[in-house]
């Protein structure tokens, strides 16, 4: 014996719905638009934040020992992503204003007004949102730079302990600035400077930083300029323009 199952909607409550559905569809069409004016200055003053704070992190980072928090580099990143997203979405602007008629009521093809003006209405929702959260107090932080960068040393020479120490007291003094160690090839030069630039780390407070930078017989400015910068955590845009610039000189 078969069952009978009964369903029982409303004729109001679907006509409710259908008109809901339906204004909201044609919304999007009828306020295409409004919704493409308000975009296009949404994404200018959203340019603008972008601008003024790569400006600002650019310059914190190039004066020196700090780098863009990660919640900044990403809302950066997600701003040029959003901008090629519009100018795709803009560049069929002229297209689809042709479209629209009796007043923007309507449109030669309803189907394709309505899928474009979805769109630019939640890429507009999307860039508003994206701007309130383009407000920060603190856009990088300092650098963790080791005050030493201990070296590995592969052998030792027989007798440099006294060496390492005379040397080592000559540069504690003070007004000591420049020491120059020479000698011939294989003596121990280069063992001894790591032995001291290793030293450095037994002590605290004398030194905000010691630089182990490589200089041949032949200088490589540019190159030396980089090992220095690096090592004092000047990295980042404005640096790399800076030695661009020196380079086309």
């Amino acid at each position: 014996m078969g069952g009978c199952i009964s369903v029982s909607v409303s004729c109001d409550q679907f006509v409710n719905q259908f008109s809901q559905w339906l204004c909201v569809r044609k919304g999007y069409i009828h306020s295409l638009p409004e919704n493409l004016a308000a975009l296009q200055k949404a994404i200018e003053v959203l340019k603008t934040k972008h601008d003024d704070v790569k400006r600002r992190v650019d310059k914190e980072e190039f004066l020196g020992r700090r780098h863009r928090l990660s919640q900044v580099q990403v809302w950066l990143t997600n701003v040029v992503i959003i901008e090629k997203r519009f100018n795709d979405l803009f560049s069929n602007k002229e297209v689809e204003i042709e479209r629209l008629c009796f007043c923007g009521f309507c449109s030669k093809s309803f189907g394709k007004s309505y899928h474009y003006g979805k769109m630019v209405s939640v890429m507009l929702k999307e860039v508003e949102n994206l701007s309130s959260r383009g407000v920060f107090d603190v856009v990088t932080e300092e650098n963790l730079v080791a005050q030493v960068e201990e070296m590995p040393i592969q052998s030792t020479v027989v007798g440099q302990e006294t060496m390492l120490e005379r040397v080592w007291n000559t540069l504690m003094k003070d007004g000591f600035k420049i020491m120059g160690l020479y000698g011939m090839g294989g003596v121990g030069k280069t063992t001894l400077l790591t032995q001291i630039n290793n030293k450095f780390s037994e002590i605290d407070g004398r030194f905000d930083i010691v630089m182990w930078v490589v200089v041949s017989k032949t200088p490589e400015i540019y190159r030396i300029q980089g090992d220095i910068a690096k090592r004092l955590g000047l990295t980042g845009e404005e640096w790399d323009k800076k030695k661009r610039k020196q380079e086309s000189r």
